[in-house]
């Protein structure tokens, strides 16, 4: 799923076993951001945002197979 707008997104997808959340920060920020996903508006945290250029290397690299260097936080179910 990719949500959001502007210059703000969020990218999450789940599999059977885990939530994983692309991540636009290593950093450990305790900042919240204020986006509209799916039409809710909801705070989320600093970490998961992301912009256009990771939105586009995440998607070539599931559809094209090209590498990126992507962060991800994975959480098992």
């Amino acid at each position: 799923m990719i949500g959001g707008g502007r210059h703000e997104f969020i990218v999450t997808g789940e599999t059977n076993t885990a939530i994983h959340n692309l991540l636009g920060s290593t950093e450990e920020e305790d900042e919240f951001v204020e986006i509209t996903v799916g039409g809710q508006a909801c705070e989320i945290p600093q970490k998961y945002i992301v912009n256009l250029e990771l939105i586009e290397a995440e998607l070539l690299q599931l559809v094209a197979h090209t590498s990126a260097e992507l962060h991800w936080e994975i959480t098992g179910k």
